[in-house]
């Protein structure tokens, strides 16, 4: 039988992983290109986009954070230690928007350098 627990805490762990190493992907593919790039757009462009890649990393990262308090409470509440899950739920849904954040910021990212490309 399988552990849907389990499986739904291995299916946020790749979550996690894939939002910071999507923004951290793309940071690091335009610092490689930087000297290329500038010849098609902007500095401040280029550095707008990276800004926001950082900040899907950071999010990325406050996503894990969220996700393991949310499983501390967890256990917390299964060991009776809290009264119900209400902390584990909230922080089940800070992680949700935290995630969806940071891929945002990915997404906002690369439209934002391809648009300055478009406009040169």
């Amino acid at each position: 039988m399988a552990d849907y627990r389990e499986i739904s805490q291995e299916y946020a762990q790749g979550a996690i992983k894939a939002a910071i190493l999507i923004n951290g992907g793309a940071a690091v593919a335009v610092l490689s290109q930087l000297a290329g790039l500038r010849e098609f757009m902007d500095v401040s462009a280029i550095s707008h986009g990276m800004m926001m890649f950082a900040a899907g990393v950071n999010f990325g990262v406050v996503t894990w954070l969220a996700a393991f308090l949310s499983t501390r409470y967890v256990d917390q509440a299964d060991r009776g230690q809290r009264p119900n899950y209400s902390a584990a739920d909230s922080m089940m849904y800070v992680a949700m928007a935290t995630l969806l954040i940071s891929l945002g910021l990915f997404f906002y990212g690369c439209c934002h350098l391809a648009g300055a490309i478009t406009q040169q």
